[in-house]
């Protein structure tokens, strides 16, 4: 049409079949259209029903899935390569009768900033809006305008109080929302030792439950089709990595799988904040393209915060918000094809050769001295604000199917590949134990794959005790002043190893705080999972570091069950307390800053090198209270009875307690370090999900 952005050569063709009815399955699990025998496209139902005893054997639905597959494919096939044929045009005259499967409306929606002294600044003004599924819709304005704030309300995501409403299909959004929609956000943080297929995997087992005769292979076949809308497939088996520790996929890659996840997880609306930021030019149109293929393919509804994007992008969307600053206000709300004809009836011709969009995105920035801000807020405020008005009171009016009933659905289709148990209506697809089972699988992989987590760990526990073990080989033959010195040196050793982890903890909760938004799972079936294999690895670790030092001191293996039990209760406590700071602090160097005082505190006051005699009287109580001053305390009075039958031992050892002021006193010293892990553990717990959650 005249008015519409100038067209790009070969891009898709907008293929897709909206109507529902009971005989089709959901649109994002298998795609809708497959090539006739002819050669023709048409469209038809994919929801065979399986009743013969011929099919209901294992062969029989293996044989029906991947045909499901192939016809998936060809549907894929069309939309890629689809330029207008008369194929492609079958499809689409056949899908005419349309009507939306997911709509999103809202109205009035306004959001004003708390400053300091109790004054508030307008983000953004009263705006409205109805978009319907299949549409890719672009959000654009200058910086300031409330871009993210808008995308971060239609999400349900904003933490902060806002005015005006938001519907999702004619409803008010409830707690099933989650479920059925996506937030995409600008960077997200991934378990680099994870592939693209595990990962996958990782979303819809928290999500959608496998059906009992659905096997694995068929449901990474079923995985792989969404990859492939999203060009992914050939990268399935590689590692999403970091860029510097482990080498992985490319951060376009990234972004696009990022979309993936959620798009296996039956998400029927998405809502990404600048996801073409930071990427190549070529990087940023194939991430939108490939938006756009999940948009026809899958039909469902797309919001993109996105900064001018190049004209062959722009070509790209269906719906333009434009807004301008000071406060937010839209400026532009409608078709993307529409937007030159929009220029041009408010005076304003785009110049040959120039990007519409950032001709627009120019005149209505208010730091630039051409700008027409208040030119377009009136002509927007007319006939424009009306249209819009108009269509939001009909998207309210016009209730469609709620969550659940989008849920029951995709529930009702998937029993075709075998028995589910009964639909949640919950905010959590699966139940709790199965939250576990899955996270913990993954923790597991994570750190059996992590070279520079447990492997590290492990061969640096060895090495420790090997390069300790040389400095303290004779300590069997000396005194018990020397003795004691090797006692005091394995309890400071044990009471730091912990601190080296927190760097890496505090980095993987971002990646569980960003999923625990998304409602992937509960943050207790982390905690969890990470409890009980982060104890599993301190013990396995502590133990050989113990073991092997132990061996090469030359002391008395009828000590080593006292050795061991006291500097493990003195590990198990430390970790605890930098467990504690990794929880609280908002990143590693915080929280390096924050365990400082605490570590002053249990190792300078340590009963051995600070005395209760030689301390201000005043600060005894930090003595008293110091796990690794009563775990020194104990190895000494379990040396003592070892070496019972050495009366010089004996008597250097009675030094030893008379100077330090030692008490035998077992019981006391298990009390104190349990007391003090559970403290640690309890403000751990709750700091870990009450603290540093993600802020919209």
């Amino acid at each position: 049409m005249a008015g519409a952005l100038p067209a790009e050569a070969g891009k898709p063709e907008e293929v897709r079949e909206t109507r529902r009815s009971g005989s089709f399955p959901p649109a994002w699990l298998l795609g809708k259209f497959r090539r006739a025998d002819s050669g023709e496209r048409t469209s038809r139902s994919l929801d065979v029903k399986i009743t013969s005893d011929a099919e209901k054997s294992d062969g029989a639905i293996w044989r029906r899935f991947k045909s499901k597959m192939r016809m998936s494919e060809e549907a894929l096939d069309c939309l890629e390569k689809g330029r207008g044929d008369a194929s492609c045009d079958s499809v689409r005259s056949q899908s005419s009768d349309r009507s939306s499967d997911v709509a999103m409306t809202f109205k009035e929606v306004s959001f004003d900033a708390q400053l300091r002294g109790g004054q508030q600044k307008q983000i953004l003004a009263p705006i409205s809006g109805h978009y319907e599924s299949g549409n890719l819709v672009a959000i654009m304005g200058p910086s300031g305008c409330g871009k993210s704030t808008l995308l971060d309300i239609l999400a349900d995501k904003k933490t902060a109080g806002y005015s005006g409403t938001v519907h999702f299909n004619g409803r008010p959004r409830d707690h099933l929302f989650p479920r059925v929609s996506a937030y995409v956000p600008q960077e997200e943080a991934m378990p680099k030792c994870l592939t693209v297929m595990e990962a996958m995997e990782f979303n819809i087992s928290l999500k959608i439950e496998r059906p009992s005769r659905m096997t694995r292979k068929m449901q990474q076949l079923w995985l792989e089709r969404r990859l492939a809308v999203l060009g992914l497939e050939k990268v399935k088996d590689h590692y999403i990595g970091d860029g510097t520790s482990l080498r992985g996929i490319s951060g376009g890659q990234k972004r696009r799988l990022s979309l993936a996840k959620r798009l296996a997880s039956g998400a029927r609306v998405f809502f990404c904040d600048e996801p073409t930021s930071g990427l190549s030019a070529t990087d940023a149109e194939a991430c939108v393209r490939y938006m756009k293929h999940m948009c026809r393919y899958y039909n469902i509804l797309v919001f993109v915060v996105i900064h001018q994007p190049r004209i062959e992008v722009a070509n790209l969307f269906d719906e333009l918000l434009l807004m301008t600053s000071g406060p937010g206000r839209a400026v532009y709300n409608g078709k993307m094809e529409d937007v030159i004809d929009y220029l041009r009836n408010a005076g304003f011709e785009v110049p040959l050769h120039a990007n519409p969009l950032d001709f627009f995105m120019d005149l209505v920035t208010p730091e630039r001295q051409d700008a027409r801000v208040d030119t377009f807020v009136q002509q927007y405020r007319g006939k424009a604000e009306q249209e819009v008005a108009s269509r939001v009171e009909a998207g309210l009016q016009a209730e469609l199917v709620g969550a659940f009933q989008l849920l029951e659905e995709v529930h009702s289709y998937m029993q075709t590949w075998g028995s589910l148990t009964p639909l949640r209506d919950s905010v959590y697809a699966r139940r709790f134990r199965s939250q576990l089972w899955v996270v913990f699988k993954r923790q597991l992989i994570l750190r059996s794959r992590d070279k520079s987590g447990f492997l590290a760990d492990l061969l640096g526990g060895l090495a420790k005790a090997l390069v300790v073990g040389v400095v303290y080989m004779r300590t069997g033959e000396l005194g018990a002043a020397q003795q004691t010195a090797f006692y005091f040196m394995l309890c400071m050793t044990c009471a730091i190893d912990g601190l080296k982890s927190m760097p890496a903890i505090i980095g993987e909760r971002s990646i569980v705080k960003m999923e625990a938004a998304e409602v992937l799972y509960s943050e207790w079936a982390y905690i969890f999972s990470f409890g009980v294999l982060n104890t599993l690895q301190m013990l396995l670790v502590h133990s050989i570091f113990i073991t092997v030092l132990f061996a090469m001191s030359g002391l008395r293996w009828q000590m080593y069950a006292d050795v061991y039990l006291w500097s493990t209760l003195l590990a198990a406590t430390m970790n605890a307390l930098y467990l504690m700071v990794a929880a609280i602090a908002k990143d590693a160097t915080s929280a390096i800053v924050f365990s400082s005082p605490f570590m002053m505190l249990f190792l300078l006051f340590n009963g051995f090198t600070a005395t209760r005699s030689s301390v201000v009287p005043w600060m005894r109580w930090a003595i008293d209270i110091s796990p690794v001053a009563y775990s020194i305390q104990q190895m000494v009075y379990a040396a003592k009875h070892t070496y019972a039958d050495d009366e010089n031992l004996v008597k250097g050892y009675e030094g030893v307690i008379q100077l330090s002021e030692y008490k035998d006193q077992p019981s006391r010293a298990i009390a104190v370090v349990a007391i003090c892990f559970g403290i640690f553990k309890t403000v751990q717990l709750t700091a870990f999900r009450r603290l540093n959650k993600i802020q919209r």
